[in-house]
């Protein structure tokens, strides 16, 4: 099953329809990991057989969407989140306790703006980078995360 991971849009809802445009026919299930949850607004009535799991941000004011949230993929717990509430900007040590309370096998973050990927004690940790903002001095990105019967296999990819 192909999931694609993305987050901080901030306002480049241009972006988030390049994106989709780029990876509807490849993919099964989207995952946005808050802010610019109003970028997403006609992403339903545009792709209506698509999957589009949110969390909210920091800067998702009003958001409905819970900040933490958990899905099963052939039989891999993903847990994600924004991060800020576990404090991504110093470090891990917050998605290393959450992925043990719930049992994780994938744990997917924004809030940095920067691109991670990270294998400890069986589990992954990925942040797909930023849509919009990007802070690493790359390009715009998401992640690409493929669940197979095999394991779990996650590709950085670069907005087009």
């Amino acid at each position: 099953m192909r999931i694609i991971a993305f987050s901080d849009s901030h306002r480049h809802s241009r972006s988030v329809h390049k994106l989709f445009e780029q990876t509807a026919l490849t993919t099964d299930l989207y995952i946005f990991l808050g802010d610019g949850e109003g970028d997403l607004d006609d992403i339903p009535m545009l792709y209506p057989n698509k999957t589009v799991l949110c969390v909210s941000g920091n800067c998702d004011y009003y958001s409905m969407d819970p900040p933490v949230a958990t899905v099963e993929v052939c039989g891999k717990k993903i847990v994600y989140c924004h991060g800020h509430l576990q404090h991504v900007g110093f470090g891990l040590s917050g998605l290393y306790g959450l992925a043990k309370d719930t049992g994780a096998d994938l744990v997917l973050f924004g809030h940095t703006h920067e691109r991670r990927c990270e294998y400890k004690d069986g589990v992954y940790y990925i942040n797909p980078g930023s849509l919009g903002l990007p802070r690493d001095g790359l390009a715009p990105s998401y992640a690409a995360i493929d669940v197979l019967p095999a394991g779990i296999l996650c590709t950085h990819a670069e907005l087009e």
